[in-house]
């Protein structure tokens, strides 16, 4: 079924070629978001996602002591999925949204930031700064722990838990997207400064994930917000694409030497967040970000010149047919070249937020 009965397709683009919906994952007693998929050298497909407690509000990880990451798994190209675990274990809750990223050598990474949690009487007054995403009328106050690799040698059944990153100088790290490996072995994050979500960095490692260290800042400037980025590698070239909460455009940078140094960070023509790109296995890249306004859509655009222009006019629609703002964070994998599933999350029709899918052509 293309779209939900009764609502209409989003409008400003086109639709996805021959598009396949399908639910992921489903609880009407809990609220599941922001997933991020990983094809593994199996051929497996590993979701990894949010959940929590279903509430009379939306409550996203920095404000919700009660969310863990949990994966899924499917082994014929998401026509059904595996009953959803916790990772690492049910001690890691109250983190941030999963990374995963299969490194060289078949090992899995699921990169999180954990904050720590403490009962805090309803209508006391906070510590000050007051921090953003914090809420006066429930029990709990939020506080930093830190971020963490965690490592799985069986592709993700069971999980090593990582040692506490050093970050210093910046005050945390926090991503949603893979690692990049460069040909030399290196492993790159690019990371947000987390709890102030303003600027964008690198960690690196040159062990296989075993020990990481603070890299170059990539985005940072005084009038915007840079979070939520997503590195890929094109050719020889690092290229990143970032959520700017300011303007609510995407905005990217560029590296021609490995991470070391950046291009000052320019927008693109896309509207909306945060991104993730894909190679399409012909020489294209696709780029697919939520759209938290009317129309609200999963979208996406492609660039036929890996990354410097993004093919705004011919914009695509992916799912067209949301019923509201409560959406997005779409991951993408390669079905086949130019044969694409997307993954996302989304309220349907009874107020379930769940994880939801398509597959189409590009």
């Amino acid at each position: 079924m293309s779209r939900a009965a009764g609502l209409p397709e989003a409008q400003g683009g086109r639709a996805a070629a021959d598009r396949r919906h399908s639910v992921v994952h489903r609880d009407p007693f809990a609220y599941c978001s922001h997933p991020s998929i990983l094809r593994l050298s199996t051929g497996e497909w590993l979701i990894a996602f949010m959940e929590t407690m279903r509430r009379a509000e939306v409550l996203h990880s920095p404000s919700d002591p009660r969310f863990y990451n949990v994966l899924t798994r499917s082994g014929d190209q998401g026509a059904t999925w595996s009953a959803p675990v916790v990772a690492p274990g049910y001690d890691w809750y109250g983190v941030e949204c999963p990374s995963l990223t299969q490194i060289p050598g078949g090992d899995v990474l699921l990169f999180q930031w954990r904050w720590r949690w403490q009962p805090w009487a309803p209508g006391r007054a906070r510590p000050a700064p007051p921090a953003l995403y914090e809420r006066t009328n429930y029990p709990w106050a939020r506080g930093n722990d830190g971020a963490y690799a965690h490592r799985s040698r069986d592709l993700g059944a069971t999980w090593e838990t990582g040692r506490r990153i050093d970050t210093a100088p910046f005050e945390g790290a926090y991503t949603i997207r893979s690692a990049v490996a460069l040909s030399d072995g290196t492993l790159l994050y690019a990371v947000t400064d987390i709890p102030r979500w303003r600027q964008i960095y690198l960690l690196h490692a040159r062990d296989g994930g075993a020990t990481w260290s603070v890299g170059a800042r990539v985005a940072v400037s005084p009038d915007r917000q840079f979070s939520e980025p997503c590195l890929v590698l094109v050719g020889g070239r690092l290229l990143m694409l970032a959520r700017e909460v300011v303007t609510g455009f995407l905005y990217q940078a560029e590296s021609e030497d490995g991470g070391e140094t950046w291009t000052t960070p320019r927008a693109t023509p896309m509207w909306g967040c945060p991104p993730h790109v894909l190679a399409l296995g012909d020489g294209r890249l696709l780029c697919v970000y939520g759209h938290r306004r009317p129309p609200y859509s999963i979208r996406g655009c492609v660039s036929e010149d890996g990354g410097r222009s993004w093919d705004i006019a011919a914009e695509l629609i992916v799912r067209g047919d949301l019923l509201n703002a409560n959406l997005g964070y779409p991951s993408s994998v390669l079905v086949a070249p130019g044969r694409v599933f997307t993954v996302y999350y989304a309220e349907d029709r009874e107020g379930i937020t769940g994880i939801q899918g398509t597959q189409y052509t590009v």
